[in-house]
């Protein structure tokens, strides 16, 4: 095989991933429409922001830890639930085999999702709205989940072996932050010095030994 096809291959893979990841980040952590809505959409997720944020937990297996750990820490989770939680993430190596690197933009962690985006639409999995301010910028975004995507989805898709690991970790973040909004995400990112520090358009660096100090620290033993 040439490396140009190699390239390719791979390309092609990290499409794939993306259509998935993003899908499933819109579908399960989206909430049920309002009636007038429900015959053409199914549920609505609110905020590009949100996307974002919720995606860079979900490509970085140890910062979601960190903030698990953080949390447990300060009393809010149970902290042996935790440990059972972070112990298996380590131990199946998803920080090296899981992780997906994003860069630092003005505003933390981004990656240009139009595309997807564009595409997701095109298949009808998806619809999305907006509205502009004053300065003429985007603001709002909505995106709905349609009721082809949810019928797909629910009598099929969702029981792919391939996407399995998605599911259930998407279903974990939305255990532990499915409240928080945007903006609260962001700001609990920020507070982990290796993303805070990061430079504009660099890839924000992997925190696994930050996040096996801290174990340590709170258990007593290694990660």
């Amino acid at each position: 095989m040439s490396q140009k096809q190699l390239s390719e291959d791979f390309e092609n893979i990290r499409v794939y991933k993306d259509r998935i990841r993003i899908f499933l980040i819109l579908y399960i952590f989206s909430e049920e429409t309002s009636s007038q809505d429900s015959i053409v959409y199914k549920k609505v997720f609110k905020s590009e922001v949100r996307i974002q944020k919720i995606d860079f937990l979900l490509r970085n297996p140890d910062y979601f830890s960190y903030e698990l750990l953080l949390f447990a820490m300060e009393g809010k989770f149970d902290k042996q639930e935790i440990k059972g939680i972070v112990k298996e993430i380590f131990e199946t190596k998803e920080p090296n085999i899981r992780r997906l690197e994003m860069e630092r933009f003005f505003f933390g962690a981004y990656e240009d999702i139009d595309d997807v985006i564009s595409f997701l639409k095109s298949i009808d999995f998806i619809d999305f709205k907006s509205r502009r301010s004053i300065d003429l910028k985007t603001i709002d975004k909505h995106y709905y989940i349609t009721k082809y995507s949810h019928d797909r989805f629910e009598n099929s898709l969702r029981h792919l072996p391939t996407i399995q690991w998605y599911i259930e970790r998407c279903n974990l973040i939305k255990r532990f932050f499915g409240d928080l909004t945007g903006t609260q995400l962001k700001i609990l990112q920020y507070q982990i010095t290796e993303y805070r520090d990061a430079s504009y358009k660099e890839y924000i660096n992997d925190i696994q030994n930050d996040v096996k100090k801290l174990f340590s620290e709170m258990y007593g033993e290694e990660l």
